[in-house]
């Protein structure tokens, strides 16, 4: 008799507790803001210059804050922004790095002015929007 009184104790306080998680994880999430406008507008922040690039498929290469030695860059930022941009240029491929013909830049202005400066040479700006910059390599 004592055994099946413990079953069901520990039963409903299983019971009780899974119910207050799931109550717990529910009004947290609600909380949660999901207008952030940078990340439901990175599609469109992105697609003037997407349209810029002549390509249906192939490899676009991508540069941060993150790959430029001394820039300062949030690393969840540069993380979710890159992934963001994977899904956008889709069914392009994004690469990491700037060697590839057409290349989108996620640069501050600062780290830019910095980069092309010491690219000028091998770079040309296309465009420009939404804090993206896309460069097409020159042919040397």
């Amino acid at each position: 008799m004592l055994k099946k009184i413990l079953r069901a104790f520990f039963l409903a306080a299983i019971v009780i507790l899974g119910v207050g998680t799931g109550v717990e994880s529910f009004r947290s999430s609600a909380e949660i803001h999901s207008n952030d406008e940078s990340v439901i507008n990175w599609d469109d922040r992105l697609s003037n210059l997407i349209a810029l690039i002549p390509l249906e498929r192939g490899m676009v290469g991508y540069l941060s804050n993150e790959d430029i030695p001394g820039a300062a860059f949030d690393p969840d930022d540069a993380s979710g922004e890159y992934i963001l941009t994977q899904y956008a240029v889709a069914p392009l491929v994004l690469i990491r790095g700037a060697e590839q013909d057409w290349n989108l830049l996620n640069l501050d202005p600062e780290t830019y002015e910095k980069w092309i400066q010491e690219n000028e040479d091998r770079y040309r700006l296309v465009g420009s929007g939404g804090g993206i910059y896309l460069a097409r390599r020159v042919a040397q």
